[in-house]
């Protein structure tokens, strides 16, 4: 049998490494939403704000301003006019 001392040891170790655990999980899933962001690779929404446009993805539209997807007024499901929004602003806002 498990002495009390050293099953409260094993709960503060278990409590350490789920934190460092959810930490580093955070961190890369952070990573990944910028990455998908910055690269506009297989980029599958373009945002049109002020005089130019910026390639977004779906996904991360959804996770980061799902708002901005809801004003949708184009034909196109691909295609999202935001007036009021000038360029710089809203990539700043995207990051």
């Amino acid at each position: 049998m498990i002495n009390t001392e050293a099953a409260r040891d094993f709960q503060a170790k278990e409590r350490k490494y789920k934190e460092q655990l959810r930490r580093c999980l955070s961190s890369a899933l952070s990573a990944d939403l910028n990455r998908l962001l910055q690269e506009e690779l297989e980029a599958d929404v373009s945002l049109y704000a002020g005089s130019g446009s910026v390639r977004a993805h779906r996904a991360v539209l959804l996770a980061r301003a799902p708002h901005i997807l809801h004003r949708q007024t184009h034909k196109d499901p691909i295609i999202v006019h935001l007036p009021g929004y000038d360029l710089p602003t809203l990539k700043d806002f995207l990051r």
